[in-house]
């Protein structure tokens, strides 16, 4: 009777105008976890995003302090990343806010990708990120939370506006993490936006999260944007049985996810001198609808991104040469078998079955998803311990990183070949 009422009340939501109920496009689901609460002394950062722009890709840039990769809005040549991390092992993503802005000054806003951005190119450090700020032209531009982490453990959350910020340093946080969705602590509210799916995350995080035990960023990634539960409703239809579709609404997975970033940073007591590019956090990223796309390990080096992650034609202009051929397959099954009702209002409607049981013979999305990534986790740990802990050279691990590399969109493409 329970499930019956919930899913009358998701789809009452869903015929709501939606003039009547605003559901920002830019959206985002995050945390962060300090070095100093997890086993490995290593601090983790996440971030889930919502968007407009479906068509994501990586790229690297030489800044003017230090080079660095980021998740970018395909059609977008330079000038702005949504999350990345750099050659001193700094990493920074955001969440819009919708409860923060105190002015009413006239000045261009959503310029939270130009922040990130230039952050990368000159920031090492949480430190030096403050002192930067001093000097980055105001008004700034902005209206969201950042979210920092560094190879020196700074781990640390900024609620920003167009004049000022307020720091929440995760390190000092007594359950050694800290979730943050839509709405800044310090802002109004009335205004809060994303309260429903910092619930579920909040639940997810109380129930897996363990100073004794490591989360990887695989653990993370399926843990929160591969699960299909809504905490005010009391649902999970990745333990109960799921529906044959269900409304898309409020889930952390959501039909505007364009992307998952998750950094898996560095302990702050190593000091590898044998690279050149150590310390070296790990950006897993899984470009598109998490239920459809894996996530790959990236790092800082403009010689070996795996092609299928950067833009087809780096020297376009602009259209699909832009894009990236894993966002392509993965929205490709997204709108195929995730989202395949293309008429009315279809598109609110998302295919649990598909997602979570497989139909018409095929296996679920989700076995498809884990089991790459299960194969790519395999290819790529041992390698990457070896390197960091300077039993393998720059040269020999970068190498081996670009042979199995190369495998693991053939990977993706046999496991997935029912639906592609």
């Amino acid at each position: 009777m329970k499930r019956i009422i919930s899913l009358a009340i998701c789809l009452l939501l869903s015929f709501t105008p939606y003039a009547l109920r605003f559901t920002p496009l830019r959206a985002c689901t995050s945390f962060i976890i300090s070095g100093s609460a997890t086993p490995s002394g290593k601090p983790m950062m996440f971030k889930h995003r919502d968007t407009g722009e479906l068509n994501n890709r990586i790229a690297y840039f030489q800044g003017e302090k230090y080079a660095f990769i980021g998740l970018m809005n395909s059609p977008m040549l330079d000038g702005e990343v949504w999350s990345g991390m750099n050659e001193a092992g700094f990493c920074i993503m955001n969440t819009a806010s919708y409860n923060l802005r105190e002015d009413t000054i006239d000045c261009q806003m959503d310029r939270e990708g130009e922040l990130m951005y230039h952050a990368l190119a000159n920031c090492a450090t949480i430190a030096e990120f403050e002192a930067w700020l001093q000097t980055y032209p105001q008004p700034w531009g902005v209206e969201a939370n950042f979210g920092i982490i560094d190879a020196q453990g700074g781990a640390a959350y900024y609620e920003m506006n167009n004049s000022r910020y307020i720091k929440y340093d995760v390190n000092e946080e007594p359950d050694g993490y800290r979730v943050v969705t839509n709405f800044s602590f310090a802002g109004r509210y009335e205004d809060y936006e994303g309260w429903e799916r910092y619930q579920t995350a909040c639940a997810i995080m109380k129930e897996n999260f363990s100073r004794e035990k490591e989360m990887t960023a695989l653990d993370a990634i399926n843990l929160f944007s591969r699960q299909y539960r809504h905490e005010v409703l009391d649902l999970n239809f990745n333990k109960d049985n799921a529906p044959e579709y269900t409304v898309d609404q409020d889930f952390i997975p959501r039909r505007i996810t364009s992307a998952v970033v998750c950094f898996e940073g560095v302990p702050s007591t190593l000091n590898p001198q044998h690279s050149t590019f150590n310390p070296q956090p790990i950006m897993w990223t899984a470009l598109g609808y998490p239920a459809c796309a894996v996530a790959i390990p990236l790092l800082v080096n403009p010689d070996h991104l795996p092609a299928y992650m950067k833009a087809r034609n780096e020297h376009a202009k602009e259209g699909k040469q832009l894009n990236c051929e894993m966002c392509d397959k993965s929205l490709k099954i997204k709108n195929e078998w995730a989202f395949p009702l293309h008429i009315s209002n279809g598109n609110k409607y998302v295919s649990t079955q598909n997602i979570l049981r497989g139909a018409e013979g095929k296996p679920a999305l989700l076995d498809c998803t884990r089991e790459v990534e299960q194969k790519i986790e395999k290819d790529f740990r041992p390698l990457y311990e070896q390197w960091t802990s300077g039993a393998m050279s720059d040269q020999a691990f970068f190498r081996l990183y670009d042979q199995i590399a190369k495998q693991w969109i053939k990977k993706y493409d046999a496991t997935f070949a029912p639906y592609l």
